[in-house]
Formats: C-alpha cells, sequence, structure tokens
C-alpha cells in the first residue's frame, strides 16, 4: 500500500479517535451509575467493541508509519487509547467477574460478529535502543555478541625450559647473532615430527568383549547381505513371470485374430448378428460414457457453483494475496527502521555540531550575563546575592527576573531593621518569625493530614458499601480516564507541530532536520548553563572570600551567609549495590544466553489457535448462569492481559499471569505467540534450565540482580517459568529432586517487587498440575487464565478444517458424528489420529474406498486414549475457585442458585 494510503488513514484514524473520545467524555459527564448488570453489559460492552475497532487501526497506523519525529506524537494517543480499551476490559472483568466477556447484544446492534472485534494482529512498536535490538537479532540468529579476551599467559618455570635454545648462547654466539642469518640457514628447516597416539593398554576382559562385539558384527554384516540378496531375487523372480504372463497373453492374442482372419462366415446372416451385437455393445459403451461425462459435468458445475457461493470446502486456497500483502508490510517496516537509523544518526551529529560550534561561544555569553549580575549587585548593595540552586533552575530564574533585585534587598532588609526595633531587639525578632513558620508548618501539616483523612474516609466509606453489598447487586461510579492526560499531551503536540506541516511535502518521510535543532539548541543551553552556573558558583565563593577580607580590612563585620546544602540524591542507598557495574552489557546478555536462560522462540501467532466462539453464552450470562467458555475466548483475554500491556510505556499494568489447563490445550502454543507478539527477550528460569546453574546463595543473588537489571535494559522482557507449580511445590517427587525446583520460588516475589509502572516487564506461567503447588501460587500470579475443555463448535471446525484438506475426502463426510465422539480430546490428538489413519497407502484407496468416521474413532478406542475427564476438569475448577476472581464468582453463582430456587418456590 501506497504512503498516501496511511497518510489518509491516519486523518480518518485520528478523527474517529477525537469523536470517540468526546463521546466518552460527554457521557461521563451526563450518566448515572449504572445498577442494573444487563444495562451495564450494554454501555460498557458498546464502549469495548468500539475501542477494539479504533485500536486495531490505530495500530495499523503506528506500524507503518515511517516518519520517526511524527511516531512518538502518535505513539502518544495510541497509548492513550489503548489504556482506555484496558480500563473497559477491566470494567467488564468487575461485572462479568471473569477473564472472558461476551456482548452478543453490542455486536448485534452494530451489526458485528465476534471476530470483528477480536485482535489477531497488535503490531505494537517498542522503543528499544537500536544497539540492544541489533544484539538480539544477532543472537537470534545464533551470533555470538561477546567473546571474552584470552588470559594472559602466565611465565612459570615449565614454560621457560620449554623455549628452544638459541644458537650461541656463549660470548661468541652472541657476536653471531648479532650478523643476518644466511639464506642457507634460512632454506633449512626442522623436520615436523609426527607424534603417534598413544594406543590405550586393554585387559583380557576388555580384549575378549572387543572380539566379541567383532564377531557380532560380522554377523550382522553377513545377514545383511544374505537377506538383501533374497529381496533381489525374489524382486527379478516376480519381475520375470509378470515379463513371462504379459509375453503369454500377448502370444494367445496373437493366434487369437489370426484364427479370426483365417475363418470366413459360412453365410450372411452370420455376418449380420455380428454386425449387430457389434453395434450393441458399442451403444452400450457409448451410452454408458456419455452418462458418466455428462455426470461429471454436472458435478463439476455444482461444485463450482458450490465454491461461488461458499458452500464448497476447496483443498488448496491460495494465500498469494496473503504472502504479497505481508512482503509489503515487511517492506515499509525495514523502511522504517532506515528512517529511524538515520534520524538517530542526525541526532547524534547534530548534537556534536552544536556543542562544537554553538557552545562556547553560549558559554560565555551567560558567564558574562552572570558576572554583569554580580557587578549590578555590588555596584546597589556592595554585596552579591546567591546563585539559585540547580534543583530550581539555576540562573534561568535572574534571567526570568524570578529573584530579588537590589532594590528589593533593599526594602528587605530596611523592613526587618524596623520590625526588630518594634520587637525589641533581634532575638525577639527571630523568635516571632521561628513561631511563624513553625504555625505555617503545623497548618500545612494539618491540612495534609486532613486530606489523608478524608481520603481514608472515602476509600473506607467505598470497601464497607463493598461489603454491604450482595453479591448479585453491582453498582459503578465514574471514574476520569487515567490516560486522558496522556491523550491531551499527544494533541496539543500534534496540533502545535504536525497539524502544521503538510505530509504530501515529505513524501520520502525523512526526518525534519529543523525540530532536531531546535530541540538539541534548547537542550545544549540547558546544559551549557548547568555547566557555567557551576564555574559561577566557585567564581563567587572567591569574590566573596575577596569581600570579607576588604570589610576586614577596613574594620567592618563579615556578612553572614546561608550555608550552601548539598545537593540531594548524592548519597547511595543501601543494598542497591550494582554486582555487575564493571561489565559491559553485551557480556552480561551472552552469559545469559550461553547458560540457557535467555532463548529464542519459534514463530507462532495466535491465528494458530484453534476454536471457535461461544454463542448463546451471554444469554446464560443475563439469566445469571456461569457457563462454560469455548477455545477462542481464550485468545482475546490473553491480547488483554498479555499482549498490549507491553506495548503501552507506563501505565499499571498485571506484573504476572498465570496461563493454566489440561495436557496439550495449547498452552504452550498461547505463551510463544505471546513472545512473538510482543517480541520480547525472554527469561526462561524453569527448574530445568536452572539446574546446576547460579547454585548456592551467592549464585541465586547474582542471578536475581541479573534478571532484574537485564530485563529492565532489553525491555519488553518476559520472565518465563514452563510448569509453574514446581517451585512452589507441596511435596518435590524424587525423581525430581535433583532439580532443585523450590529455590526460584522464593525469589519470585523479590523479582516482581522491582517491576515498576514503567517497565515492560511481564512474569508469565504455564502449569497443568496447579494443585500440586502450594497456595503461594495463587497469590504470586495476580491474573489467571484457565483454558476450557474442548467444546464441540471448535472440535467440528477442527475436523472440518483438517479433513478437507485431503482431495479424496468426500465433502459430505459426516463431521457431525466424528464431533460428538470426539467432543472434550485436545486438538493435538484429533491431528495425531488423523495423521495414523491416512497413510499414503491409504490416502490412495480414498477413491474407490470412502473414509468413515468409524475408522478414525478406532484409533482412539484401539491406543485406549482417554478425553479431559470430568474429574479432571473438577480439579481445575476447584483450584481456579480459590483465586480472587474465583472466590467473587463463587459467592455470586451462590447467590444466583439461591434467587433462582426461590423463584421457582414462588411459582409453585
Amino acid at each position: 500500500m501506497s504512503f498516501e494510503y496511511y497518510v489518509n488513514k491516519w486523518i480518518v484514524t485520528k478523527k474517529k479517535l477525537e469523536n470517540e473520545t468526546l463521546r466518552d467524555d460527554l457521557w461521563r459527564e451526563k450518566a448515572k451509575p449504572v445498577n442494573d448488570r444487563l444495562m451495564a453489559n450494554l454501555l460498557f460492552g458498546d464502549f469495548y467493541a468500539r475501542y477494539c475497532l479504533l485500536y486495531q487501526e490505530l495500530d495499523t497506523c503506528i506500524d507503518q508509519m515511517v516518519q520517526p519525529q511524527k511516531r512518538q506524537t502518535v505513539k502518544k494517543l495510541v497509548d492513550a487509547a489503548a489504556i482506555r480499551l484496558l480500563e473497559f476490559n477491566n470494567i467488564l472483568l468487575d461485572l462479568d467477574l471473569s477473564e472472558y466477556h461476551y456482548i452478543d447484544g453490542t455486536l448485534v446492534e452494530l451489526k458485528l460478529v465476534p471476530y470483528d472485534v477480536e485482535i489477531l494482529h497488535p503490531s505494537l512498536f517498542h522503543h528499544r535502543p537500536i544497539d540492544i535490538e541489533d544484539m538480539w537479532k544477532k543472537i537470534q540468529k545464533g551470533e555470538k555478541i561477546f567473546i571474552p579476551p584470552p588470559p594472559e599467559p602466565e611465565e612459570t618455570v615449565e614454560n621457560l625450559e620449554n623455549i628452544p635454545k638459541e644458537v650461541g648462547s656463549t660470548g661468541e654466539g652472541d657476536k653471531k647473532e648479532e650478523a643476518p642469518p644466511s639464506n642457507e640457514t634460512k632454506k633449512k628447516k626442522r623436520p615436523k615430527k609426527i607424534r603417534e597416539e598413544e594406543k590405550p593398554q586393554l585387559n583380557e576382559e576388555e580384549l575378549e568383549k572387543l572380539k566379541q562385539k567383532e564377531l557380532i558384527t560380522e554377523a550382522v554384516k553377513l545377514i545383511q547381505t544374505a537377506e538383501r540378496g533374497r529381496q533381489e531375487r525374489l524382486y527379478f523372480l516376480t519381475k520375470w513371470l509378470i515379463y513371462k504372463k504379459a509375453k503369454e497373453v500377448r502370444e494367445k492374442l496373437q493366434q487369437q485374430q489370426q484364427q479370426k482372419i483365417e475363418t470366413k462366415p459360412e453365410n450372411q446372416s452370420e455376418i449380420e448378428e455380428l454386425r449387430k451385437k457389434e453395434n450393441e455393445a458399442a451403444l452400450k459403451i457409448q451410452s454408458a460414457w456419455r452418462g458418466f461425462t455428462v455426470r461429471r459435468m454436472i458435478k463439476h458445475h455444482e461444485i463450482k457453483r458450490r465454491h461461488l457461493i461458499g458452500m464448497y470446502e476447496p483443498v488448496w486456497r491460495s494465500e498469494e494475496y496473503k504472502e504479497i500483502f505481508n512482503r509489503n508490510l515487511e517492506k515499509r517496516r525495514e523502511y522504517r527502521d532506515q528512517r529511524i537509523r538515520e534520524y538517530v544518526e542526525a541526532i547524534d551529529n547534530e548534537k556534536s555540531r552544536v556543542f562544537r560550534v554553538i557552545a562556547p561561544g553560549l558559554m560565555e555569553d551567560i558567564g558574562d550575563e552572570i558576572r554583569e549580575w554580580f557587578a549590578l549587585w555590588y555596584k546597589e548593595v556592595r554585596q552579591f546575592d546567591e546563585i539559585p540552586p540547580e534543583e530550581k533552575g539555576g540562573t534561568i530564574l535572574v534571567v526570568r527576573a524570578e529573584t530579588m533585585t537590589p532594590k528589593e534587598f533593599i526594602d528587605e532588609v530596611e523592613r526587618k531593621r524596623r520590625q526588630k526595633v518594634k520587637a525589641g531587639g533581634a532575638k525577639a525578632q527571630k523568635e516571632k518569625e521561628r513561631k511563624e513558620k513553625e504555625k505555617l508548618k503545623k497548618a500545612e501539616a494539618e491540612k495534609k493530614k486532613k486530606e489523608i483523612e478524608q481520603m481514608k474516609k472515602i476509600a473506607a466509606a467505598k470497601a464497607a458499601k463493598k461489603k454491604k453489598r450482595k453479591p448479585g447487586e453491582y453498582e459503578y461510579d465514574y471514574e476520569d480516564p487515567v490516560g486522558r492526560p496522556l491523550y491531551l499531551e499527544g494533541q496539543q503536540e500534534h496540533g502545535d507541530i504536525w497539524d502544521l506541516r503538510n505530509d504530501f511535502d515529505n513524501p520520502l518521510e525523512k526526518h525534519y532536520m529543523d525540530i532536531i535543532t531546535d530541540k538539541t539548541l534548547l537542550d545544549n543551553q540547558f546544559e551549557c548553563r548547568r555547566i557555567v552556573d557551576n564555574m559561577m558558583r566557585v567564581e563567587l565563593d572567591m569574590l566573596n572570600e575577596a569581600l570579607d577580607e576588604d570589610r576586614v580590612k577596613y574594620g567592618l563585620k563579615k556578612i553572614k551567609r546561608k550555608k550552601r546544602k548539598a545537593k540531594k540524591g548524592k548519597k547511595k542507598k543501601k543494598g542497591k549495590k550494582d554486582l555487575t557495574g564493571n561489565r559491559e552489557i553485551q557480556d552480561l546478555f551472552q552469559e545469559l544466553v550461553d547458560n540457557e536462560i535467555i532463548r529464542t522462540y519459534p514463530k507462532v501467532s495466535l491465528e494458530d489457535f484453534h476454536g471457535d466462539f461461544s454463542y448463546n453464552n451471554w444469554e446464560f450470562r443475563n439469566m445469571d448462569f456461569d457457563p462454560p467458555a469455548q477455545l477462542l475466548d481464550v485468545r482475546q483475554a490473553v491480547v488483554m492481559n498479555c499482549i498490549i500491556p507491553l506495548g503501552v510505556e507506563t501505565m499499571k499494568r498485571p506484573k504476572s499471569v498465570l496461563i493454566l489447563g489440561p495436557e496439550k490445550s495449547g498452552k504452550h502454543l498461547l505463551a510463544n505467540a505471546i513472545f512473538n507478539a510482543t517480541r520480547s527477550v525472554v527469561f526462561d528460569l524453569s527448574p530445568e534450565r536452572l539446574a546446576g546453574k547460579y547454585e548456592g546463595g551467592k549464585g541465586m543473588k547474582m542471578l536475581v540482580h541479573l534478571i532484574d537489571k537485564m530485563t529492565k535494559l532489553l525491555a519488553p522482557s518476559i520472565i518465563y517459568f514452563d510448569a509453574a507449580e514446581k517451585p512452589f511445590y507441596k511435596k518435590v517427587p524424587k525423581e525430581e529432586k535433583y532439580l532443585n525446583p523450590k529455590r526460584i520460588g522464593s525469589k519470585i516475589k523479590k523479582i516482581m517487587k522491582g517491576i515498576k509502572i514503567t517497565d515492560r516487564v511481564l512474569v508469565l506461567g504455564v502449569t497443568n498440575k496447579p494443585w500440586s503447588a502450594q497456595a503461594k501460587l495463587k497469590k504470586v500470579y495476580e491474573r489467571h487464565i484457565l483454558i476450557p475443555r474442548t467444546d464441540y463448535n471448535s472440535v467440528y471446525i477442527y475436523w472440518r478444517e483438517l479433513l478437507m484438506r485431503y482431495p479424496g475426502v468426500d465433502r459430505n463426510f459426516n463431521v457431525t458424528a466424528l464431533s460428538k465422539v470426539t467432543q472434550n480430546y485436545p486438538l493435538p490428538l484429533l491431528r495425531e489420529a488423523l495423521e495414523y489413519v491416512l497413510t499414503p497407502r491409504r490416502i490412495i484407496q480414498l477413491h474407490f474406498k470412502p473414509l468413515v468416521p468409524e475408522e478414525i474413532y478406532e484409533y482412539f478406542v484401539d491406543k485406549e486414549i482417554q478425553p479431559i475427564t470430568d474429574k479432571i476438569w473438577k480439579k481445575f475448577q476447584k483450584w481456579f475457585n480459590k483465586t480472587n476472581l474465583g472466590k467473587r464468582k463463587a459467592k455470586f453463582n451462590k447467590w444466583a442458585k439461591e434467587k433462582r430456587e426461590a423463584l421457582q418456590r414462588k411459582a409453585k
């Protein structure tokens, strides 16, 4: 797609964002608190669906926008929309008490289907530094980014002895060393000695074993040669018999033809009878052939008609248009990355140019300006004012006239003198000032205390109101969006800079040099002023010392000055020591890669997670039932909890997510899809990976330090735990004791405490036996996504997708019956069963021996493969009901059940 397309798309999308934000603001101002659950679902579901559609368009714009400076502004607007979308997701979570949301009423009103609001291709732009991105790409290719320097050889006695003695070690030889070597000596080379490998000496037992092995190998070779010869003889014999039989058949045919020619019919009636039979035979063949061709043509037309109206599932679908589209997207991304590199290089060049050309003259001008200020004060007051501290702005306050002028200083001194006279002395004046300061401090402290108490009262009132509220009651109080300031900042920046520029004037989408220069000059001015301020403070101290000496010389008192406070934040906090401060990032990165803690991952997308949506859960939820989710509901929950939060720069995101479900339910596929969608660096801390590495207290301390440091430097990062129950085992199995899986479990909380809202880091766990872990597992992970069992819809769609790939399979194959009997089986098992049944020989036989459902189901019976039974599924539900969200849902289900029973009693 062209440059013009994306420019116009951004204009349209920005207008949609403004309209949606305005609609959101107007509704929030006029609306009243919502108490009805159904009304709340329709209301917030509408916003949720609209923001899902809007986010997909914004995401496409930010992904394909090449101009690097405009991207920074657009990213703020995209982040604001993403934060608002996640807020609506959290509102629906509190409303439905579930990670899976059903908004069918809204979708019907907007004339949409669930696939329309599903975010499958989030192309978030991550602000990872270019050098770190290059390192990660090298690691993904299998290259090394850091090679440690070889250790310097130590001079030992053995090394000295091994040095060959030079010719002429005596006094005479010293003279010979000075002379250059002759050509003869140059040509002579010491012959290389080939060192023979010493053969290990074997004892009698080992020799006997070797002889036995040789005998066995010889016997095997003999058997193999004999078997190969037998097979070749059999092959030749069968071929010869076929040839002989064919030859006999040919000879018989020739003899019969010869006999027909020789024998002539006796009379005319026999000739006519023969001709009649031949005609009848020809008519039968012709009618059979014409019927076959007509039926084939009708079938072909029917298939073509069904194909046109979308009722025929072809064996192969051309994906050429998808490949072309993806190639164009990748080309534009490469072009975008090239422009970003050029932009970063231009910033560095401009900084060095400004610092080299403009900074010296600017620093001199600032110094002259400050010295002139010194001279003005000395001329009018005979002393010097203090330079404001760096935290408040330094001499910028002097330029802005925000400091005291000499005249104001004189008036202030005179005012204080008069107050002292009235108060009866200096001591009384100081006491009075002290009391006033104390009063002001007390007033401020009381004001803060009242504000805190008021906030506590409001929070306590809300908590008490929630406690009093019954499980079935619902109430939502409107709050201001968290991303509102970010949206306003982005809008203002877009209006000040980009609304004044025409994108079509820059078709190559290069950076604007004037914006870089203006920003660099401003930063350079602040930096130069900071440097000059520090120099001027030293000069001011020298001037004050000289002034004090002159005053003492003429019999005057020294001027009392306030002591300059030390800069805050200089003292290092205890416990914040950097254990790897003397090592490069490449070295740490390579160490984690070599220890297989940082690892690559296969290319997988969310589309590879198959299944179907639920189309009746909305009605069940409106009747206060708790229907089971379906497979495709999981994809949106993963996007909302794991993928979109990692794409936003600063927000309160879930720090940890646990994906749990039965075996082969797609947990690892979803984890790999999250890695690919977020383009994260994966830190795998599974017990199998850590076995034998970073052992002991010091080793574990170093590991935690490396994880805490590198996850933030390489963000977005994901700390991954496969078999997340192992670090929290109730009892470690004997076969896993060598792994020592529980040693990392106590450190997970510490790792999570170091994750701030500005850090794009996620702790992701995957488990299929959560009940074997302690209760800590529920507390460590904030969000829990339970993958449901396979349902009829999902199994039906998956069987159709698998079977219709084979041209020999009947398009009217009874998938319904097969789906009914294979419900609750994991999808990978269905694929294994079909691959086992449809061998190459069986595929050839499909044309004359059609495939039947019983043939596939026999695989599950013969192999005794069990589905995910109710007993296993109840274990997962029981564990999930003990989580915070599960407890709330269990209370609601209990209340809803009592309500239904009460209604039934009334009806009777």
